[in-house]
């Protein structure tokens, strides 16, 4: 993490015997005959530019949409660049002066409220891994544009203060070098938004506030050319529009359907490789979201009653054979459509048998997220999908589980495990907030400053289940279990942990946790260090427990994020090199205590994962390495920076090193990085499952009653328990117990309160915080943690008053010749009231009144005659008022 860190069912190839006879027919390709491509035409309403590079020569580009603005001009353009029906563009360095480019006509969308800009072209492999604007409107300033990327995963974004405070709208997975794309931008400034779109399809997009008309200066308008020292694009490209209004979905489609056109004949290979990728399938899970490809719409249909496939196409519900019966197989239908075009095929499938609860089965992944425009930095988990590791989906939406509201407030690098003594999990994690954080100040900023003077602390959260998470502690890497600092670390990053069972001479057992430090001598920091990998040990990740180790790999130069695993008796380290160009490497040892001074280490591999940086030793970092718990084979993911993430090695053995895993299966959100695997029961992949629900079934759950003078624990009782919910991925609804907020329900007084109750979810982890004032900087003040993605219920709390039983009699008689009234009330109910007598003579209060006890009192007339008249008696317990009456009759008394 040095400069950068940013379906239910498993899917794998089938060799056995049993299914060479269904393969053999099954795996014969059957296209359907490519259709013709619908006859639409792009809209021309608020059509400012089109460009269509159809021509043979030349370097001027007519403006076809008849709207005034003038032609393009290609810059550094031969006649060797034209291709009949498109314009390549060479690519090469930014300071290359025959790469050729397109310069726009100047202000092309000055004072614009919304716009679209939609582009038929196809790229070079190399734009998946190189910096490249695919077009710009804006000028040579880094600080104000809005351009398309197809870089990792494409892209659109504008922004009016750097890269910093760019708004994307993004896809969700890489497109295909060398096949045509329509892409299309689209800023809606009345709606606040910007979205992007491939093929007619929506892939995302976002809020913004930012439209056309924020790019005061537009002078350097261009399609292939970046402001920044990027590289040119490297491609094709075919049609180029500009409109001055947000296009709908529906005339994106159409301007997609008009352009594939001219491209269809290539489409059939597309959709064909698509469905020629298909290995045989094998479901395990109840709920399988069958695979999906990154050259063609993917869908799938069953003939099966066994397997019912949802509207997606994708979602299919699966009938499993009870544990320890035969698996089935059969097949599935899949379908490539590329623009129009469509192939099907028949793949063979192997239904198998529902595994026991106590099975190993499915693996759950930590690891953070990077935004340099948000803030991202927080605690994110994935499952993967049924038992396979190659595919995963993420929980709570993609939303953050956990965040911190600690230190400086960002967590990076977390790692995931267990104490095999107690059964709690852990996840531990980095206490550093690149963006938004504190950056330091002067001559030494950034990773500079944070090397030598960040947080030395931990950041840990603690769970039984999974599913519920405490709230983050911390603890110091630089003090032992008295508090007292035993080494001068300048930050600690990347932790991991291996439990040792006999770590103790005593033979019990501990964690022994490694990670990156920079260890200075002097207390101030000021002499010259680099990163090494440090180690510890501790049961728990307190500090009582916590005591520091010392070196672990010092290599005298850049050693970061090691990852580690075991089999058998020997031990696996795997260690990102930033000082000799190893990248990341692997060694082994067969000592029993390998974390102890003097341990001999070999070198079984260098560079790994450099592959996928385009050989780039250093371009991956934050490896993290499991084991398949379903065969003899192990993952080691690798984390490309700055911004793809996660992206997949594989081995079946150890000690002859890591290969890439090249699967057109293999799923990962992009931007998935530097966390850790562990491996699952059964019993825990469904817990967690049930866990992800995307919203309540019914949020209102009713209204109860209970009676004035209930306890907080009656009332607890009374309230709905549990809630149903429906789950994330279409895997149907679940029942989860429910936590009430009866703060608001006065339990004395009668009344109808409303109250609010938290499903008790993934979601409704401490996920988010807020300072004084809403802040959420690093620094505020006051700083509480909440729930951001809780699902939430709702429920009416009546709170009724006792049954009041009171009676009244009343007479009179004569003292000192004056009329006096005699009045009896009797309470008759089970709780002491409050009584008030009232006569045509005046109100008195009566008192309480005990349950089952009476009282007497008399009013005084004044006069020695009245007439007959009544009492009323007013009786309240809890906020309930009965009232009874009482006749007298007529007194005379004698003077």
């Amino acid at each position: 993490m040095m400069k950068s860190h940013a379906v239910l069912s498993r899917f794998r190839a089938v060799a056995a015997l049993a299914l060479v006879s269904v393969a053999a027919s099954a795996l014969t390709v059957s296209p359907v005959a490519p259709a013709a491509a619908a006859v639409a035409a792009a809209p021309r309403s608020g059509l400012v530019a089109e460009y269509l590079f159809s021509q043979t020569s030349g370097a001027s580009v007519a403006n076809t949409a008849g709207s005034g603005v003038g032609a393009a001009t290609v810059v550094n353009g031969t006649d060797a660049h034209w291709t009949g029906s498109s314009l390549a563009f060479t690519g090469g360095a930014k300071t290359s002066t025959t790469a050729d480019w397109v310069r726009l006509p100047d202000g092309i969308l000055a004072g614009e409220n919304s716009a679209t800009i939609t582009v038929e072209t196809k790229f070079d492999a190399s734009m998946l891994s190189t910096w490249h604007f695919l077009w710009n409107i804006g000028s040579d300033s880094t600080s104000s544009y809005w351009f398309a990327s197809l870089k990792d995963v494409p892209r659109t974004a504008i922004t009016t203060s750097g890269n910093g405070g760019e708004k994307n709208a993004r896809g969700t997975a890489a497109l295909t070098a060398d096949r045509w794309y329509s892409v299309t931008s689209v800023i809606d400034g009345n709606a606040g938004t910007i979205s992007f779109y491939v093929d007619g399809q929506l892939l995302g997009s976002t809020a913004t506030t930012l439209t056309p008309a924020s790019l005061t200066a537009q002078t350097v308008n261009a399609i292939g050319r970046s402001p920044y020292p990027d590289p040119f694009f490297q491609g094709e490209v075919s049609a180029f529009r500009v409109y001055d209004r947000a296009l709908t979905a529906a005339e994106v489609a159409d301007v997609s359907t008009a352009d594939a056109a001219l491209h269809s004949s290539g489409f059939q290979q597309y959709a064909q490789s698509a469905v020629d990728a298909l290995n045989a399938l094998t479901l395990d899970d109840a709920t399988t979201t069958l695979p999906a490809s990154s050259t063609a719409a993917l869908s799938w249909s069953s003939q099966n009653p066994d397997i019912t496939v949802a509207a997606d196409g994708r979602t299919a519900s699966v009938r499993q054979p009870a544990a320890g019966s035969a698996a089935i197989q059969t097949t599935l239908t899949a379908t490539a459509t590329v623009r129009g075009v469509t192939v099907s095929r028949e793949v063979p499938v192997t239904i198998e048998p529902a595994p026991a609860q106590t099975d190993d089965y499915g693996y759950l992944m930590v690891h953070f997220i990077e935004d340099s425009a948000g803030y991202a930095e927080k605690i994110y988990l994935d499952i993967s999908r049924g038992d396979d590791p190659e595919q995963w989906d993420p929980l709570n939406g993609g939303k953050p589980i956990l965040a911190s509201q600690l230190g400086t407030t960002g967590v990076r690098d977390p790692f995931l495990t267990r104490n095999p003594e107690t059964g709690t999990y852990y996840i531990i994690a980095t206490d550093l907030r690149v963006f938004g954080g504190d950056n330091g100040s002067g001559s030494c900023t950034s990773w500079c400053y944070w090397t030598k003077s960040a947080s030395t602390r931990l950041i840990v959260w603690e769970s039984d289940d999974l599913v519920t998470w405490t709230a983050p502690r911390s603890f110091d890497t630089a003090l032992n279990s008295a508090g007292a600092k035993v080494a001068e670390l300048g930050m600690a990053w990347a932790p991991e942990a291996l439990w040792v069972d006999d770590y103790y001479p005593d033979g019990r057992g501990a964690f022994v946790m490694y990670f990156s430090a920079n260890v200075f001598q002097t207390a101030d920091h000021s002499d010259s260090s680099y990163n090494r990998v440090v180690w510890g040990a501790t049961t728990d990740f307190t500090q009582a427990t916590y005591s520091y180790g010392g070196d672990f790999v010092n290599t005298g130069a850049n050693t970061i994020d090691t990852t580690m695993i075991q089999d058998g008796g020997t031990t696996y380290r795997i260690t990102k090199d930033n000082g000799t160009g190893d990248g990341i490497y692997m060694e082994s040892t067969t000592a029993a205590r390998w974390w102890e001074s003097g341990t001999a280490w070999t070198t079984l591999q260098t560079k790994i994962g450099a592959a996928w940086a385009g050989g780039n030793a250093g371009g991956v970092e934050g490896p993290a390495v499991f084991k398949s718990h379903s065969d003899e084979k192990w993952y080691l993911y690798v984390d490309v920076i700055p911004s793809t993430g996660y992206r997949p090695m594989v081995t079946t053995d150890l000690d002859a090193g890591w290969s890439q895993l090249n699967s057109p299966t293999f799923f990962m959100t992009p931007s998935t990085k530097h966390g850790g695997v562990i491996s699952l029961t059964k019993a825990d992949y469904d817990r967690v499952r049930a866990a992800d629900a995307a919203a309540a079934v019914t949020n209102d759950l009713g209204a109860v009653e209970i009676a004035a003078g209930s306890s907080s624990d009656q009332l607890a009782a009374a309230l709905p328990q549990n809630a149903d919910v429906v789950l994330a991925y279409a895997r149907g609804t679940a029942t989860r117990p429910v936590t009430w907020n009866t703060a608001s329900v006065d339990l004395a007084t009668a009344g109808t309160y409303p109250v609010t109750g938290t499903v008790q979810t993934i979601g409704a982890n401490l996920n988010t915080w807020t300072g004084a004032g809403g802040s959420t900087a690093w620094n505020a003040p006051d700083r509480t943690l909440a729930s951001s993605t809780a699902v939430t219920v709702t429920a009416q709390v009546t709170v009724t008053a006792p049954a009041l039983s009171v009676t009244a009699t009343a007479g009179t008689r004569c003292v000192a010749g004056k009329v006096v009234i005699v009045t009896e009330v009797v309470n008759k109910g089970g709780q002491a009231v409050t009584a008030s007598v009232t006569t045509a003579y005046g109100t008195q209060d009566a008192g309480s009144i005990a349950p089952g006890k009476k009282i007497s009192r008399t009013t005084t007339t004044r006069l020695g005659s009245i007439p007959a008249g009544q009492v009323s008696v007013s009786a309240t317990v809890q906020g309930a008022t009965t009232t009874v009456t009482a006749d007298y009759a007529a007194r005379t008394c004698a003077g």
